[in-house]
């Protein structure tokens, strides 16, 4: 069977557009340059256009014209949390080292209800002035009851980990969400030096083992001056 005239523009059109002959943003064919290019019917070109514009790589506006869509779609980014204190002197403090249980954390464990985790809460400090607040649960099979004693160890629980049991939690799999929450929490709020009412970049992050299974997960709230966000192409 035929591949339809307006399917085989679409295709020539798209080649056009990712191959970089328009640019996001570029005004693209009218219906007119299409039907002398092609030498097909206006409803042809109209069917082209629609369907490049359905698929996002479009936009059509009444009594304009046709443009090349900025958001490109399949377009690959990285999204990355840019360091606004990169040159600054940075120091961890450790909080608090605890065996607890709580259904909430334990649900986002993987784990039952009534199994204990281990909760590591540790302040990160740059140029003495407190940016971060983490609250950093990881199931008990990595994390040694005698050591909670020493809470110094935990200043780096990836570098904890690895000594202990010899797993790169620095190469392991993870999702991250953040969001910016309003109010900061009192005891976040706090720590964080902020005024009532202030917001704060809050983090949740998830670990994975290379069976699938999560080993941390984290909730960290970040002074809402120090966070900024960077999206590359890749």
């Amino acid at each position: 069977m035929a591949i339809p005239k307006y399917q085989q523009m679409q295709q020539n059109l798209l080649y056009e557009i990712k191959s970089g002959l328009f640019q996001p943003g570029d005004k693209f064919y009218s219906e007119a340059e299409l039907k002398k290019k092609y030498n097909v019917s206006g409803i042809t070109a109209i069917k082209a256009l629609q369907g490049l514009t359905n698929e996002g790589y479009l936009v059509r506006y009444q009594g304009k014209g046709t443009y090349v869509s900025k958001a490109r779609k399949g377009k690959s980014v990285k999204f990355s949390d840019v360091e606004k204190y990169r040159d600054g002197e940075e120091q961890t403090e450790v909080l608090e080292v605890r065996r607890m249980k709580d259904a909430r954390i334990a649900k986002e464990l993987k784990l039952s209800p009534d199994e204990p985790f281990y909760l590591i809460k540790r302040l990160r400090l740059v140029d003495g002035k407190p940016i971060i607040v983490q609250h950093t649960y990881v199931i008990s099979d990595f994390i040694k009851e005698e050591d909670v004693e020493h809470k110094e160890a935990f200043t780096s629980i990836y570098r904890k980990i690895r000594a202990d049991y010899g797993i790169d939690l620095y190469q392991a799999d993870y999702d991250e969400i953040t969001e910016i929450v309003f109010p900061t929490p009192r005891q976040e709020r706090e720590l964080l030096g902020l005024q009532e009412g202030e917001p704060s970049a809050f983090t949740r992050r998830y670990t994975y083992l290379f069976d699938g299974r999560t080993i941390e997960y984290i909730e960290g709230y970040k002074r809402w001056d120090y966070f900024s966000i960077e999206i590359e192409p890749i």
